[in-house]
């Protein structure tokens, strides 16, 4: 029996310690982790910040319900350095509640700095509560005169695909992290032939500069416009804005993927010849390929009134690169029993990826052979008449 009663107060013991030390483990935890054990979270992704004087500060803030429960939960400033200021922002309007469910809840810390604050380090609390859930967040500003808080030039996309008859568009923002307006002069550095057009958001009208006010931000929208028959390939476009005090920099690059286009015409450039019926016309035709892209594998191919012939030197033309031109003699042959007048000869040149065609205009002539024996017959005739004359008209 007393075995027992002495294992049983071990126990209770034992018990009694390991309950004592939980509390006291409890009360060490720090307050915010404690708080935030009642279903409610409120964090941010950078919780220290270094700032300089007279910057306003914009730091995203989340509040997030632990249970998964839909909740309305108030929000407070709940500790702010003497002569600062502070707000939270939702949608663009100033907000003191935010709703939390299966999704969670984001609004936006707006901190003004005083021009005249001293370094070193100042805390800005955040209170939520909501029922018996609560949290708060701790965010620490560290201030340092001397530091250069250099703005931001950058592009939503910074990569864009198209062919080369494209207009690539850019969103692209610049953030004046100054604690004073900056104007900015806006510029790329680009090869001859290409355009880089700058437009503020929602504007067609092309700009060259924009002020901006301090720790505010502008969308701009940047057009690209490769030149004409560029070829494909990946193509970096630096661009720059500029004020006073600092440049921004940054790089957009186009990819140009290629057009397919040609044209058929003759080294003149002029669609007509001249034959005689049964002769064969030998003619220059060039193939322009006025793409972005190499041509594989040109055929040829001719339609022709009935009963002429049209054969080319070559029927295929392997590979024509992009800007470039391919001379092909075709030789038109007229039907024998043709007679003089004006006739259409069509010449085509097809790809896979495009096609294209031209009519030529012949022009037969009789032979000279039969205008000849016209001419003989002629003679004929006037010798038989002025013999019929000499002969019979004495009579």
């Amino acid at each position: 029996m007393r075995t027992q009663k002495s294992v049983t107060k071990k126990a209770i013991v034992s018990v009694l310690t390991l309950m004592f030390l939980s509390l006291v483990a409890f009360s060490l935890l720090p307050a915010e982790e404690a708080l935030a054990a009642s279903g409610l979270t409120i964090y941010t992704n950078y919780p220290g910040i270094a700032v300089k004087p007279g910057e306003n500060i914009e730091t995203d803030i989340t509040v997030s319900s632990t249970t998964g429960a839909g909740m309305t939960v108030d929000l407070k400033v709940l500790r702010l350095p003497e002569g600062w200021e502070a707000f939270l922002e939702g949608g663009g309007r100033i907000v003191d509640q935010v709703y939390v469910g299966p999704y969670d809840g984001r609004v936006t810390l707006s901190v003004k700095i005083p021009q005249d604050a001293q370094e070193g380090k100042y805390e800005v609390v955040i209170g939520g509560s909501s029922g018996s859930a609560s949290d708060r967040l701790t965010l620490v500003y560290t201030i340092k005169s001397d530091m250069d808080n250099k703005g931001t030039l950058t592009a939503n996309y910074t990569e864009l695909k198209g062919s080369s008859d494209t207009s690539f568009k850019y969103e692209v923002e610049i953030r004046n992290n100054k604690a004073e307006a900056q104007t900015y002069s806006l510029g790329a550095d680009v090869n001859r032939g290409w355009q880089v057009k700058f437009s503020a958001k929602y504007d067609t009208k092309q700009i060259a500069s924009i002020p901006i006010e301090p720790n505010k931000t502008a969308t701009l929208e940047v057009e690209v416009i490769p030149p004409a028959n560029i070829n494909a390939g990946e193509y970096v476009i630096p661009i720059a804005a500029s004020s006073l005090s600092e440049t921004l920099t940054t790089d957009l690059k186009v990819i140009i993927t290629g057009s397919y286009d040609m044209e058929l015409t003759t080294p003149s450039g002029r669609l007509n010849a001249e034959t005689t019926a049964g002769k064969e016309k030998a003619l220059d035709v060039v193939i322009q390929n006025t793409g972005s892209s190499d041509l594989t594998g040109v055929k040829l191919r001719s339609w022709q009134p009935e009963g002429w012939e049209v054969r080319f030197d070559q029927d295929v033309v392997d590979a024509i690169p992009a800007g470039e031109s391919a001379t092909v003699k075709a030789y038109i042959k007229p039907d024998d029993k043709a007679i003089a007048g004006d006739y259409v000869v069509e010449v085509s040149a097809n790809t896979p990826e495009v096609a294209s065609s031209a009519q030529f205009r012949v022009m037969v002539k009789t032979s000279t052979l039969w205008g000849l024996v016209g001419v003989i017959v002629i003679i004929l005739l006037i010798f038989g008449l002025y013999w019929t004359f000499n002969t019979y008209g004495r009579r």
